[in-house]
């Protein structure tokens, strides 16, 4: 069975089965928040500056991995 969606719209920040530009649109802006897994909700990381050398990689990788810790996609 499909689903039908909520029977009202309460904004257009939370089309799951929209047509939001072809695709699924969750918080909508940096400042609104997000969480998976029970997690607190977060607001969009920091851009991550690209890595140049083996020092600015490993804090591009920790970097990485607190915004994936902090959405909830792991422990």
């Amino acid at each position: 069975m499909a689903n039908p969606g909520p029977s009202t719209t309460v904004t257009a920040n939370y089309l799951f089965n929209g047509d939001a530009s072809g695709g699924v649109l969750l918080g909508g802006s940096p400042t609104k928040l997000v969480g998976f897994h029970g997690v607190t909700p977060v607001a969009q990381a920091a851009a991550i500056t690209v890595p140049t050398d083996l020092a600015t990689s490993i804090v591009a990788i920790t970097a990485i991995i607190a915004v994936l810790k902090n959405k909830g996609f792991t422990a």
